[in-house]
């Protein structure tokens, strides 16, 4: 079995989207645990920080959250197409990943930004059935690029990284979020196997 890693590494200090705090990691000082032998660490992020996944709640009011969905969803066939085919192919899978072939965390760093998504090549994607659309940019634009996947209850993965390893492979993916209560949003350990 092939399997490729899709998420970035969840590290203190690591890139966030502009607003969110920052993320931090530390060991917990309590004075028995040291002494004991044991180490725990706390972390404190954001739910949109790293590769993660959101849900219609995060762009739509009263939209379903993470919890709302069967854990079949996360998981399953994919398709992995370059932005530039976007309504030029066809889509067989029922999720998708869209390669821009630039680093999500480069938009922090201000190097070379892709121009975000538009709300045609949402709905270019939504036509196709996919029940998660996923992509290597923080962010794939405002709120209204959000809805149009949103609206029809798709899932956005955003800040995957390696999609360039994956294009136009036989591939299925694990994409599960964490189990928080009424999240719209949860880190993702997202991962490919190659079907051969």
């Amino acid at each position: 079995m092939t399997l490729i890693d899709l998420s970035f590494e969840i590290e203190e200090g690591m890139p966030v989207y502009p607003g969110d705090p920052e993320t931090r990691i530390r060991a917990l000082e309590t004075p028995d645990l040291p002494a004991e032998g044991w180490t725990t660490h706390v972390i404190r992020m954001s739910l949109h920080a790293g590769t993660h996944i959101e849900a219609p709640a995060h762009s739509i009011p009263g939209g379903k959250t993470l919890g709302d969905y069967p854990l079949e969803v996360f998981c399953g066939p994919a398709a992995a197409i370059r932005r530039e085919e976007i309504g030029q192919c066809g889509i067989d899978a029922p999720i998708l990943l869209v390669c821009t072939g630039l680093d999500p965390f480069q938009e922090k760093q201000g190097r070379t930004l892709p121009q975000p998504f538009t709300v045609d090549e949402m709905r270019w994607i939504a036509d196709r059935g996919v029940r998660i659309g996923g992509f290597d940019v923080m962010s794939v634009g405002d709120i209204r690029v959000h809805r149009a996947l949103q609206e029809r209850e798709i899932l956005i993965m955003e800040s995957m990284r390696g999609l360039e390893t994956v294009l136009h492979r036989s591939l299925k993916v694990y994409l599960f979020p964490l189990r928080i209560s009424g999240a719209e949003a949860s880190p993702v350990r997202a991962v490919a196997e190659i079907v051969r």
